[in-house]
């Protein structure tokens, strides 16, 4: 009998972050990593427009595939629709936002923490009620950077003309007065070592994605497999197109791509 896959969704390439830490720490696990490039971003959408969207994505992964974990590995997901999904379902579903802050808290005893998100994140709050929620009265500074995001999915932010403009945000955050910022959405961890090249000498990163798969262990049943697990990929919407995303950033992974159209053949004869 196979064992239950991890599965962790997002809108584009930004939660494969999560998929590189969890394969980091657990290599034996089987994942399924659900890719939505057909609604990206979700960072720009409201509750009542994400829902919808989500939810069979949602479907699919736990009725379909039977996953026993589900990571939502979107910032923007997990503030908004987070309570409602672990309410439908009876799985453990794990988002970033509370591990991620849980980490800034740790490292950042003084000063404010700054949050770079999407502007959905921003304007619901997951993280700054997370954070004061574990310490009252602490100082939240949140910006939303959605051309950045962008930018990072099309895989053209590491250039002089990006550098000097997050470098310029990141300094004004520290004459703000913060001192540790998290990276509130996962587009931001994938390219973590960019951000702290660009914040040295200014205040540490939270990468979301590492704090996120040191929290997927909690849930993982002892003894593993003694052999590398599967990485599937399924895709709504231009599968060729996610596929010269993932060709950009050469993730150093083996992985079996499938447009969500040809889900059901797949998983009947992979699961079945």
């Amino acid at each position: 009998m196979k064992s239950a896959p991890i599965g962790i969704m997002d809108s584009g390439i930004g939660g494969f972050s999560v998929v590189l830490e969890v394969r980091k720490l657990f290599p034996f696990c089987p994942i399924v990593y659900f890719a939505d490039p057909l609604h990206f971003p979700y960072g720009e959408k409201r509750k009542e427009e994400l829902a919808p969207i989500v939810q069979p994505v949602v479907d699919f992964l736990v009725h379909g595939i039977k996953v026993g974990l589900l990571v939502v590995a979107c910032g923007t997901v997990s503030s908004l629709l987070l309570p409602e999904l672990r309410e439908r379902y009876t799985l453990p579903i794990l988002g970033i936002v509370e591990p991620a802050c849980r980490e800034a808290l740790a490292v950042v005893q003084e000063g404010a923490i700054g949050v770079l998100a999407t502007r959905a994140t921003i304007r619901v709050g997951g993280f700054r009620q997370a954070l004061t929620r574990f310490r009252p009265g602490v100082e939240v500074v949140e910006e939303a950077w959605p051309e950045f995001i962008e930018a990072v999915e099309g895989g053209v932010f590491d250039t002089p003309s990006w550098r000097l403009w997050a470098r310029e945000r990141l300094e004004a955050l520290h004459a703000r007065g913060v001192r540790g910022v998290i990276m509130g959405c996962t587009h931001f961890a994938l390219i973590s070592t960019f951000f702290e090249e660009l914040a040295r000498g200014l205040f540490p990163i939270v990468n979301p994605a590492v704090s996120c798969a040191q929290e997927v262990g909690k849930f993982l049943p002892l003894g593993q497999p003694q052999k590398p697990g599967p990485l599937t990929v399924f895709v709504r919407g231009d599968r060729e197109g996610f596929l010269r995303v993932i060709e950009r950033f050469c993730f150093p992974l083996e992985m079996d791509v499938v447009s969500f159209e040809n889900a059901c053949r797949w998983v009947a004869h992979a699961w079945g």
